[in-house]
């Protein structure tokens, strides 16, 4: 009998193949929409700029051009070097990405130059119509790599962002408990219900300045302390499983101190 036959994955354009730099699995892949929630003062910018300055991720040369747009990066000090290094503005308008839709749309798909856009806590200062909320379900067709949103606060994040984000970084600690209840009924599901997804949470956050990277580029999604480790597979949390997460549906978590400054190197 003739072998039966097997559904083999089809083969990646070209254009996606084009970065040759091996990145660590535990990073957002190429095309990431990275969404980040994750209240002031919690480390949002320090990661950013390990993100994109520190090749231990993807370094200054991993894209082919880095755009930042933040209301604040002018006034942070953790973000001066993102300043120093790449294309950024301190304000949003819908041109920036138009413009960035005309540019990547003058090459064949096969040569688009590969891009990060970064836009940090810009969502409660647009309107609902802007284009970077529609841009979410289109980024691909633009070779944009990685699409990095962050937001102080989730029910403000466009359904569109949501729904089509791949990774979802959540920063501690959450001093709103109906923000990150919110997270978890929305994400809840692929990690066993609302309440395994708190539990993830807490294990994965027992210090200041940790965070919860929830990769859902993969089937099972994964969960990881940070970018450093795997703590749960789907429904299924690594270790004791057995937390109490009763402080995490109260308002009785207070705000942190002042992140520490990133250091260039």
């Amino acid at each position: 009998m003739a072998e039966a036959p097997k559904v083999l994955k089809v083969k990646d354009p070209d254009f996606l193949l084009k970065n040759t730099k091996p990145l660590h699995p535990h990073l957002p892949q190429p095309h990431a929409l990275v969404l980040h929630c994750s209240p002031v003062k919690t480390g949002k910018s320090t990661i950013i700029s390990n993100l994109l300055l520190s090749d231990e991720f993807y370094g200054q040369h991993f894209f082919d051009r880095v755009k930042i747009i933040s209301n604040t990066i002018a006034n942070d000090n953790t973000s001066r070097f993102l300043e120093q290094a790449f294309d950024t503005e301190d304000h949003y308008e819908d041109r920036f990405i138009d413009d960035l839709i005309t540019t990547q749309s003058k090459f064949d798909k096969e040569e688009q130059p590969s891009v990060a856009l970064i836009c940090d806590d810009l969502l409660g200062s647009i309107r609902r119509e802007a284009r970077l909320n529609h841009f979410a379900s289109r980024f691909r067709h633009y070779n944009v790599q990685l699409f990095y949103i962050s937001s102080q606060n989730f029910r403000k994040v466009n359904n569109v962002i949501r729904q089509n984000a791949t990774n979802v970084i959540i920063g501690s600690p959450f001093p709103n408990s109906k923000e990150l209840e919110k997270i978890a009924e929305e994400y809840g599901d692929m990690f066993g219900g609302a309440d395994n997804l708190l539990k993830i949470y807490k294990i994965a956050t027992p210090e200041k300045y940790d965070f919860l990277h929830l990769d859902l580029q993969e089937n099972p999604p994964i969960a990881y302390h940070n970018f450093e480790k795997q703590i749960a597979v789907g429904p299924k949390i690594m270790g004791d499983s057995n937390v109490d997460i009763s402080d995490l549906k109260d308002d009785t978590v207070v705000p942190t101190d002042d992140e520490d400054e990133y250091q260039s190197k």
